[in-house]
């Protein structure tokens, strides 16, 4: 039963890493992580973009890439600075699209408040958000190297903000709590008309053989002149193509509105013996946008969508071996009115004129080999596109509590 209890615990901590509160009794720890993958093809040409039709992208939602690639690494410290304060820091770095010149970002910076014998918790700086698991948990935690759709469509892929989070935390299962936000990440902006905010509740549940964790979130962004900042917007992402080859021309369509995103979420798991658990998870989201879609001559064209996606995903764990399939969706339904919408609906991908529904499907099979590092293989089915591709890939996963040094747990 120890052992059960230890599982489950480990597991849920890794994916709350975002807002780990460390102990009075271990006062400081530093962790890292890391997560190369191999992948046998590239969802979409070298001097093409990375599109899903029916909708509007940004932030750092790179297309998988052909080849050997550093997903992600990651190194925090987090100190319990006495009985009622504690604070962070986290660096990490992605790729950034084919010139992966993204370097190293402070992901994580922020001091926090507890409450003695009490369930308030108060947190100031730059963090992640708590709303939604999915968001929160990085690479080296999901059992999918890739994240889901739903996220690198409506929240481009990873969510780290500027802002302040206060919260009823974990008390008798049951958390609750609100966010507000500068605005810096996607799909808000930082500016005079800009900055987002959330509020979320959930529940979990831990039994001798069952667990079960459910929770509910709203979130709502304001945008002015959003761009879609992996290949425009002022960056200089955009592929140039080599004398004899072709690039696709990229139309820097912004977006000025409103963005309303709510979102549930559920994880269910039986331990079936010492070695078999089944475990059954996933997430669903709706986006509603309302607002102006315009580009640099004054072309604009006024936007009512509403887009849907999600994702679920069984498992099978066996001693150190896990066997997962994702499957995920993506519906849009966008309204866009004015003499400029049908030539601004082409080139923002907003049209979709095939009325593609985006789906994806993976096959995962993941083997904690050590303590410390896993191996991944994946089959991937990816209809984000109208064209179906398919990859394989192959990973390594590094997760490492540095200190103190001991024994660890690890995640699945």
């Amino acid at each position: 039963m120890k052992r059960v209890f230890l599982f489950s615990t480990v597991a849920l901590a890794g994916a709350a890493q975002a807002h780990y509160i460390p102990t009075t009794q271990t006062p400081t720890t530093v962790d890292a992580d890391l997560v190369a993958t191999w992948r046998s093809a590239s969802l979409v040409e070298e001097y093409d973009y990375w599109q899903v039709p029916g909708t509007l992208m940004g932030g750092h939602a790179w297309p998988a890439r052909e080849g050997v690639q550093v997903d992600e690494m990651n190194l925090s410290l987090n100190h319990r600075i006495d009985e009622n304060l504690f604070g962070g820091v986290g660096l990490a770095s992605h790729p950034e699209g084919d010139d992966s010149h993204g370097g190293v970002e402070l992901e994580h910076a922020y001091v926090g408040w507890i409450q003695s014998d009490g369930p308030w918790v108060a947190e100031v700086g730059r963090l992640s958000a708590a709303f939604s698991p999915s968001l929160m948990a990085h690479a080296a935690q999901r059992l999918a190297s890739e994240a889901p759709l739903a996220n690198d469509v409506f929240f481009g892929r990873h969510f780290h903000d500027d802002g302040a989070r206060l919260w009823w935390h974990e008390t008798a299962g049951v958390s609750a709590g609100a966010e507000i936000w500068r605005g810096k990440a996607f799909p808000a902006t930082d500016s005079g008309d800009g900055g987002a905010w959330d509020v979320f509740a959930r529940y979990q549940w831990q039994g001798e053989r069952w667990s079960f964790q459910a929770g509910g979130w709203f979130y709502s962004a304001a945008a002015e002149a959003r761009a879609d900042h992996r290949y425009g917007g002022g960056h200089q992402h955009v592929p140039v193509a080599p004398p004899g080859q072709t690039a696709t021309a990229f139309s820097d369509i912004r977006y000025t509105g409103d963005t309303d995103i709510q979102g549930l979420h559920m994880e269910l798991a039986y331990r079936v013996s010492r070695d078999w658990r089944l475990a059954l998870e996933g997430e669903w989201m709706r986006a509603k946008l309302d607002g102006v879609v315009h580009d640099a001559i004054g072309r604009q064209a006024d936007l009512d969508g509403t887009q849907d996606g999600g994702w679920i995903q069984p498992s099978v764990h066996w001693r150190q071996h896990t066997f997962a399939v994702r499957a995920e969706q993506l519906t849009t339904d966008n309204d866009m009115v004015g003499p400029a919408a049908p030539q601004l609906g082409d080139e923002s991908g907003l049209a979709n004129p095939e009325e593609h529904d985006p789906r994806r499907f993976t096959a995962i099979w993941r083997w904690q080999w050590r303590d410390n590092v896993a191996l991944r293989a994946e089959a991937v089915r990816d209809e984000s596109l109208p064209e179906t591709e398919n990859r394989w890939t192959l990973g390594v996963i590094w997760q490492q509590r540095l200190w103190p040094v001991g024994p660890v747990g690890h995640n699945h």
